[in-house]
């Protein structure tokens, strides 16, 4: 199973907006390291889907 997976794809399966993503990281809701990573020469970052699954149920709502 993929842990891991770009901004574009985590919107693709989730059908939120990249906006919404970016707004979220701008806010601090999601953290670097944690729910999100930047990789040197990548220029998209990488959601954790472990680590988002785990913010969505300790918020009571949807992402």
């Amino acid at each position: 199973m993929i842990d891991v997976v770009l901004i574009s794809k985590y919107c693709e399966e989730s059908g939120e907006s990249k906006k919404a993503v970016e707004s979220r990281i701008q806010r601090g809701a999601w953290i670097e390291g944690k729910h999100f990573y930047k990789v040197e020469g990548v220029r998209e970052r990488w959601v954790d889907l472990n680590s988002v699954t785990e913010w969505v149920k300790n918020q009571g709502g949807l992402i």
